[in-house]
Order: C-alpha cells, then sequence, then structure tokens
C-alpha cells in the first residue's frame, strides 16, 4: 500500500473526512449515478452492500481506464452502506416526508448499519488485481427522541445522502452502539479497512 496511490471511489463527505482524520493521502473519484441502477439482492442487506461497493469500485476503475491513467499501482477504496431495522432495508431518503418515516421506524429501537467495503489494487486494464470484498455490521439503538425533536432535525436538513436518515455525528446522544465499529456507523469502517490494505 505504501508505492500506492489510494483512491476512494465515493463523494461522501463522512468518508472523505474519516480518511483524511487516519492520515490517509487519496484522490477522490465519484462513482456514476448508473453505478447503483438495478440492485435488487435477494440477500439481504449485507449481499446488497457488498455489491453496491463493488459496481461503485468497478465504475471508478472504468471511468479511471478511460482517461488513459499511468502506469502507477493504485488501490481503490469503495464502499456501501445502509441501515436495517426489523428487517426493513433502510437506504438514503429521497426526501423529507420519506426521511420521516425511517426515523419514526428507527425511534427508540435496536437497529444494525452495514458497510459492505471493497478494496482494489489495479495499475491498469491488464494488471487490475482481483477485489476483496468484506462486509461490516455494527448494532446501534436509537433513543426515543421528541416529535419536537424529530421536527428540529428534519427542518437542518442534516438527513440528506445518509442511509436511514440519520448521521451518528448528527446528534450526539441520539445513538447508542451496543456493538461493533462506529466508524462504520459513520460511513466507513476504518479498523476493517485497515486489515484489507495489508492484505494489498
Amino acid at each position: 500500500m505504501s508505492q500506492s496511490r489510494m483512491i476512494l471511489a465515493s463523494g461522501s463527505p463522512q468518508r472523505k473526512r474519516l480518511l483524511s482524520d487516519a492520515g490517509y493521502r487519496f484522490e477522490v473519484v465519484a462513482p456514476r449515478d448508473s453505478a447503483e441502477c438495478g440492485i435488487c439482492s435477494t440477500g439481504g442487506p449485507a449481499a446488497m452492500v457488498c455489491e453496491l461497493a463493488q459496481r461503485k469500485a468497478a465504475d471508478v476503475i472504468d471511468q479511471l481506464l478511460e482517461s488513459n491513467l499511468d502506469g502507477t499501482p493504485k488501490v481503490l477504496v469503495a464502499c456501501d452502506t445502509l441501515a436495517e431495522c426489523e428487517g426493513a432495508i433502510l437506504g438514503k431518503p429521497v426526501d423529507e416526508e420519506h426521511a420521516r418515516i425511517m426515523l419514526e421506524q428507527l425511534r427508540g429501537k435496536v437497529h444494525r448499519v452495514y458497510s459492505g467495503l471493497c478494496v482494489w489494487p489495479f495499475s491498469s486494464a491488464q494488471s487490475a488485481g482481483a477485489p476483496m470484498t468484506r462486509l461490516a455490521v455494527t448494532q446501534l439503538k436509537m433513543d426515543k427522541f421528541s416529535d419536537e425533536q424529530l421536527d428540529e432535525y428534519l427542518a437542518s436538513g442534516l438527513w440528506h445522502g445518509k442511509a436511514g436518515a440519520f448521521g451518528y455525528q448528527d446528534r450526539v446522544g441520539w445513538l447508542h452502539i451496543v456493538e461493533g465499529s462506529e466508524s462504520n456507523v459513520i460511513g466507513l469502517p476504518m479498523e476493517l479497512l485497515e486489515e484489507m490494505l495489508e492484505l494489498t
């Protein structure tokens, strides 16, 4: 990894901040929206996030190859995250009302955050390594916040672009980790990433 350029296949500010705070040097190339189209996994949330992470990685590799990239070794990092509560998969809300429904479903309940993490070493189409994809799961309990607190949070707009319509860092004390990685809830399981990078 020390000889390779890291590329983050994500436009997420939370993932960029986690990598920066951990001291990684990296470039950002966001996957195209089409990378997430047509996903309908029958394997539940675990299979879905792993498949989406690998599809995002493959899309960014295609973009880089189309741009006639140099032969410098690279390692691409892609991640997809969703929440699941009582069997219902909670991705990113499409609007404020959708966010309200998700948060009302999570209120006072135990739920899980799943992240599929894909690490893919490559330098060109002729020398691409095999993608490595792993799963991180964190179990959480959300407080029974009031309707007034819910309205205030929705008005803040912080729910935009977040699986389950909520960010762990948004309202301190609303979410409590029962088991698993805190960084996974924010958007990138850093402990798992470190393990995977050691294998590349």
